[in-house]
């Protein structure tokens, strides 16, 4: 007779009428515990309602619309474990660790405490004894239910708690439960089917796992990827006399984001030229300021110098500033953060794809068009996969690339190849030594000029004549008219 009333009271709620507007919205699964059991997951199934006056009032099994609890491995129960919540004493879960993480059906409440709950025609037996699948499909069907009116029927925060389920697998099943509106009116919904495959969801994670369908704590991500700063050279007189360059962060992971580059005086930001910087009357210090209206107006603008993260344009580009003087660097000269409070252009994380690495693991920082050697330092931050924020302190570039040497042709060093000269350049000295610093001059002791400090003879001895001269050609004889 209670099997047939069963199935009565079960065909009753099938045939109940439904409203226009129903607020139930499905089914949730969340991840209560990692091996909170040794090699288990616990996980917890809900009701989820939009509106806090809906009921959840029975879970049902029957031929036409099974109940089915499958696992891939096994279901956990612990010794004493129970089928609901009903069995689920607070005082020796508290005594019995273990007994926390038993899988169980219910209606709200999470123990037997002033739990209002019936259960007809459920066997637990073999999903408590041997961790079996629970199977409800057979035309008798089996149903655990409140009445209507508890408390324990109503959400929290949106949702009614029906199961606990902790296994070492994967987990599926379908559901049928009734729920009476707020109006009074009840409802069936059936085949109510949920699949709880645990893993790494995170698509920026090294081990991602896409066919997971609940996040379990695994993820591991790479490390902090910044590998340093590059330079390209655009292209060669953009403007007459200005060459164009692009600066670059460099990153190894492409789920790393940069999100700041700054400076102040402890670490200061310069960015400088030998030369003059272009900057287009019409543009401005910042890549947001680079708009289609401009390049239509003046297409030089496309070589306008400016800094950015990721974006060359203003499509797109959601660059943000505090504390830039960019006075100077607008007017062609340096752009420095170097004071106490500082400074920085920035993007907050996730508004800005482009501060993501390109195919190449570049994100784009500047674009710099000079007609001399560019010397630049910055600080980066970036927010790396693994959750950390670094930060990098005194990254320097100095280009385009130069050789140094001494560019003076009379030089004794002259070197044709350098293109900037490094105040090498030496010279011959008297004797004839690049870079010396010896005097010429006569070096014979017997001459009447002898210098005792040269290094070198010059040519330049003298010796006395017959008469006596330094350096002269006189003669000696005799000189009286009245000789014979």
């Amino acid at each position: 007779m209670k099997r047939i009333a069963i199935v009565a009271a079960l065909a009753a709620w099938a045939l109940m009428p439904y409203p226009l507007f129903a607020q139930f919205i499905g089914l949730t699964t969340e991840l209560v515990a990692v091996d909170g059991a040794p090699g288990v997951n616990t996980y917890r199934i809900y009701a989820e309602f939009g509106n806090p006056n809906d009921e959840l009032v029975a879970i049902f099994g029957i031929e036409a619309d099974p109940l089915i609890l499958s696992s891939s491995t096994t279901f956990y129960h612990p010794a004493g474990g129970s089928g609901t919540t009903l069995d689920v004493n607070p005082t020796i879960v508290s005594l019995v660790p273990e007994l926390a993480f038993d899988s169980w059906l219910t209606i709200g409440l999470e123990n037997q405490t002033g739990n209002e709950a019936s259960s007809i025609g459920f066997d637990f037996s073999d999903w408590i004894n041997l961790g079996a699948d629970l199977v409800v499909n057979d035309p008798f069907g089996a149903v655990f239910f409140t009445l209507p009116g508890s408390a324990q029927n109503l959400p929290v925060d949106g949702r009614v708690l029906m199961a606990q389920l902790s296994s070492s697998g994967t987990i599926d099943g379908d559901f049928n439960i009734q729920w009476r509106s707020a109006a009074g009116d009840s409802f069936n919904e059936t085949g109510l089917s949920f699949s709880i495959i645990p893993g790494c969801t995170d698509p920026t994670a090294t081990n991602y796992d896409p066919s997971a369908t609940i996040e379990d704590g695994s993820c591991l991500f790479a490390l902090p990827s910044f590998e340093n700063l590059t330079w390209e050279l655009v292209a060669n007189n953009t403007i007459p006399g200005f060459n164009t360059y692009r600066v670059y962060a460099n990153f190894s992971n492409p789920g790393d984001e940069l999100t700041a580059v700054f400076g102040q005086s402890d670490n200061p930001l310069i960015i400088e030229t030998s030369g003059t910087f272009y900057q287009n009357p019409l543009a401005g210090a910042y890549s947001t300021s680079i708009t289609p209206f401009i390049l239509g107006a003046d297409p030089d603008a496309a070589f306008d110098s400016w800094v950015t993260i990721g974006a060359e344009s203003s499509n797109n580009n959601a660059l943000q500033n505090i504390g830039v003087n960019v006075a100077p660097f607008e007017a062609g000269g340096t752009l420095a953060i170097n004071d106490p409070s500082g400074g920085a252009w920035f993007v907050f994380p996730g508004d800005q794809p482009s501060a993501f690495p390109d195919s190449e693991g570049r994100v784009l920082i500047a674009q710099l068009t000079t007609d001399g050697v560019v010397d630049l330092t910055v600080n980066l931050q970036y927010r790396a996969t693994d959750g950390s924020n670094p930060q990098e302190f005194g990254l320097n570039l100095v280009f385009p690339d130069t050789i140094l040497g001494c560019t003076d042709p009379t030089a004794c060093n002259f070197n044709s190849s350098a293109d900037t000269d490094d105040g090498s350049c030496l010279f011959l000295d008297a004797c004839g030594n690049c870079g010396g610093t010896a005097t010429a001059g006569c070096t014979d002791p017997s001459a009447c000029n002898f210098d005792g400090s040269a290094s070198c003879d010059d040519g330049s001895c003298l010796f006395l004549d017959a008469c006596g001269n330094c350096g002269g050609t006189a003669t000696a004889g005799c000189t009286d008219p009245s000789a014979c």
